[in-house]
Formats: C-alpha cells, structure tokens, sequence
C-alpha cells in the first residue's frame, strides 16, 4: 500500500512538473513572436501593406539602388509614382532623403522623365511593374519584377529605410536591385 501511494506521489509530481515545463515553454514563444512582430513593424513601415500598395500609395521617394549602401558614380534613381494618373516620374539624386520635399529643398531632383505604369500580373505581394515612355528623350520600357521585403539603415544619411529586392529588367538586361523608401 505505502508503494502504491509512493508511486502515486511521484507519478502526480512528474505530470505537476511536465505540464508546468510545456506551458512555460508555450508562454515564451508568444512572448518571442509579440516582440519580433513588434520589432519588425518599426523597422519596415511596408510589412502591413501589399507590396503593390506600398508602391503607388506612398506619397514619397522610392529610391533604385544595387543595394541599400551601394555607392554610385551616377546617382540614384528615385521613382515617385502617381496613383491617380498611373505615372511615375524618375530622377537622379545624390542620395537618399527623408522626404520628397527635402530633395527638392536640396535641389537634388534631376528629372529623368516620366513613364505609364501598369501591373503585369494580379499578385498584390509580387507585382511586376511595367514602365514605358521616354527618359532623357529615348524611347525606353522596363519591367521591375518585386521579390523579398528588405529593411535597413542608410548610412550616408543615417536613415531607416525598407522595401523590396527587385528585379529589374531595362533593355532585356535583368540586374538584381532594392526598391527601399524612407521609415516614416
């Protein structure tokens, strides 16, 4: 009897302890996954939007580049898309500014031209964006393909910046890309 009791004992403290263990456990992801949402909703003001919305409803810069920190001999190319009439227009710029008016306080929007846009698929998360119209006064069309999020700092200015990798595809030349515009 006093075995059987013994046993009871332990086999009640064993079950206390291995429930105890699986609900810390349980308690410990959720707490990881808040945290890393949270973390990575300020870092990438993109990642509760579709890509195909982030794209044409921000009312600021989105700057081509090799990569975030890439260092170009002849700028960057900064896209400002137009919504309603379904045009961006391109510059060249010397770097990447907080904002669409700070670029222009710098006097730093070279106006390469502006194109007709349209979505050449239906996907909201990977579009790809076709541009046709003329730059610099040449005929030109590209397709920009979107790919992966990607989030990062700017170090030239010290800025948050996040985005997509992209590819883009100008005279049927694919390069790999970022597509990165300003944490707000």
């Amino acid at each position: 009897m006093k075995k059987n009791k013994s046993l009871a004992a332990i086999l009640a403290i064993i079950t206390t302890l291995s429930l105890f263990l699986v609900g810390c456990g349980q308690s410990a992801k959720k707490g990881t996954a808040t945290n890393n949402s949270s973390k990575a909703s300020m870092q990438n003001p993109t990642k509760n939007k579709s890509a195909k919305e982030a794209l044409v409803a921000s009312n600021n810069l989105w700057y081509m580049n090799g990569t975030i920190n890439y260092k170009s001999q002849s700028g960057i190319d900064a896209y400002k898309f137009n919504q309603r009439n379904h045009t961006v227009t391109i510059y060249s710029v010397n770097k990447i500014y907080k904002s669409y008016s700070a670029a222009k306080k710098a006097n730093d929007l070279n106006k390469q031209g502006t194109l007709k846009y349209s979505f050449k698929n239906n996907s909201n998360d990977r579009p790809v964006i076709y541009m046709k119209g003329k730059l610099s006064d040449i005929p030109m069309d590209q397709t920009v393909s979107v790919k992966n999020q990607v989030s990062g700092t700017y170090k030239a200015a010290n800025l948050k910046v996040s985005g997509y990798q992209v590819v883009r595809n100008l005279d049927d030349d694919p390069a790999k890309q970022v597509l990165v515009t300003p944490a707000n």
